[in-house]
């Protein structure tokens, strides 16, 4: 099995891993996950003036993020949200200030409206919440398979940028030995889970 049929295999495996856990714990593990994602902030950047994060709106059974991009509301933190754009697989960045600057977007998933302030200036972005079905204790992820993240990633070096923090909120269950990874796939700076903070070392 190549590394191809490797991730496909993983995907459905995570998919349905993640799918299984009862509302109640769900719930639960969300919350726990929401509060070391607020430590962190106030750990990393919440002083920075005009600290910036880009997050994503969750789907299917991702862990909710939602609240904690409420949260960065509440403290005048402004987020970003992507729009996709289909025909090149790219994302966009947008500035949302509320749920009224959403709309139902490619894929499902809630987007910002096409009229929402647009940000292109990437060394503005402190802290990124990445997506993804699978991860391990080295920093590898398993994304879904479009390569949007993965693109947009190399914009930072591209532009010759330092890249913001990125960080991975996750379920312990999705914590593998081992991801199955490619040359162009970027390993996150930290995972998040309802039982631990992983960091990478400034190394």
């Amino acid at each position: 099995m190549n590394i191809r049929e490797r991730k496909i295999e993983l995907r459905k495996e995570m998919e349905a891993k993640r799918s299984s856990l009862a509302t109640d714990e769900r719930k639960a593990k969300e919350q726990q996950i929401h509060d070391r994602l607020v430590k962190l902030s106030q750990d990393q950047w919440l002083g920075e003036a005009g600290a910036t994060l880009l997050t994503y709106m969750p789907i299917r059974s991702e862990p909710n993020v939602a609240p904690f991009m409420e949260w960065c509301w509440q403290q005048g933190i402004r987020v970003l949200l992507p729009k996709v754009i289909t025909a090149t697989k790219t994302m966009d960045l947008h500035i949302v200030e509320s749920y009224e600057d959403l709309e139902d977007g490619a894929y499902g998933i809630r987007e910002p409206r096409t009229d929402a302030p647009a940000l292109t200036d990437l060394s503005e972005i402190s802290m990124i919440l990445i997506p993804g079905l699978a991860f391990d204790t080295d920093f590898g992820r398993l994304g879904y398979g479009g390569g949007f993240y993965d693109r947009f990633m190399q914009l930072f070096a591209a532009r010759g940028l330092k890249r913001p923090l990125a960080i991975a909120a996750a379920f312990d269950l999705q914590l593998i030995p081992q991801v199955p990874s490619s040359w162009h796939d970027f390993r996150v700076d930290g995972l998040v889970t309802e039982s631990k903070l992983m960091m990478k070392s400034e190394s």
